[in-house]
């Protein structure tokens, strides 16, 4: 798949396809994040059954479907907190993945920053798709102005950490979040700087050749995740108010689990 920046074709079309969709309506960038994030980025947590230890996968399984459940039924009843939950956790996932020889600096910057970039040039934006996603209107304004401000600090010193090491993903991806519409540049920004790189890590660890060999060994939870996704929406989320908390609510099912049951149960771990 789309690893390095070396394999340019890939790149072409994930990039054309955000270009397009950045100049498109509302419904064409969720589908655009729903693709990237729900396809592509989700395929590194889905080898997650594939690293816990066999007398430990009853209790793994148990834990991770009561937190999915738990997460629709967290934002069908408390939208206002199971969004800042779904982020912090999302934020202190992507710091701790990061390689430890990055050091906390970058590392926190980097977690912090996938959150907080698309605010810096796109405020409006920003705060419309998180007032959709459930933030209170009476917080927003605190909120997006802290956003931005946090934002700004972690552009620049992630910008000036790529430029000094000569660390081109890392720099791609920053502009991805600065300079894309919201949906768009998370989305990008997700892949380049979390998933893509966690998903190598996962294949190597492994022992697949290529990622095709990985797909072939996870496709029944990519499969399942997919079945999932679709009857939430038709039985679970059917009044939900539009198509932004859908995303929101799918994505924090599908990734809780992965952000906070996985690291107990890792073989190398136990």
């Amino acid at each position: 798949m789309i690893y390095d920046l070396g394999q340019k074709s890939g790149w072409a079309v994930l990039y054309g396809a955000a270009l397009v969709a950045s100049f498109c309506p509302m419904g064409y960038q969720l589908l655009f994040a729903s693709v990237a994030m729900g396809l592509l980025g989700m395929a590194h947590g889905a080898s997650d059954l594939a690293i816990v230890r066999p007398e430990k996968k009853g209790l793994f399984l148990s834990g991770y479907l009561g937190l999915m459940a738990l997460c629709l039924l967290g934002w069908q009843l408390f939208p206002a907190s199971a969004l800042p939950v779904f982020l912090v956790a999302s934020a202190g996932h992507f710091a701790i993945e990061e390689p430890q020889a990055s050091g906390w600096p970058r590392r926190l910057a980097i977690g912090i920053g996938l959150i907080t970039l698309p605010a810096v040039c796109y405020l409006r934006e920003t705060t419309i798709l998180l007032s959709y996603a459930g933030l209170p209107a009476h917080s927003l304004a605190l909120v997006m102005t802290i956003m931005q401000g946090v934002g700004i600090l972690c552009a620049a010193q992630l910008l000036i950490t790529g430029s000094l090491q000569r660390d081109y993903r890392l720099f791609v991806g920053v502009l991805s979040l600065l300079f894309f519409p919201p949906l768009i540049g998370f989305s990008l920004g997700f892949l380049i700087l979390h998933a893509f790189p966690q998903t190598c890590v996962r294949h190597h660890l492994l022992g697949c050749n290529n990622y095709y060999d990985y797909l072939r060994l996870t496709w029944p939870i990519l499969s399942g995740a997919l079945l999932f996704s679709l009857l939430a929406i038709m039985f679970i989320l059917p009044e939900a108010q539009n198509n932004v908390r859908i995303l929101f609510t799918l994505l924090t099912a599908l990734a809780l689990p992965h952000l906070i049951i996985t690291p107990f149960f890792e073989s190398n771990k136990n």
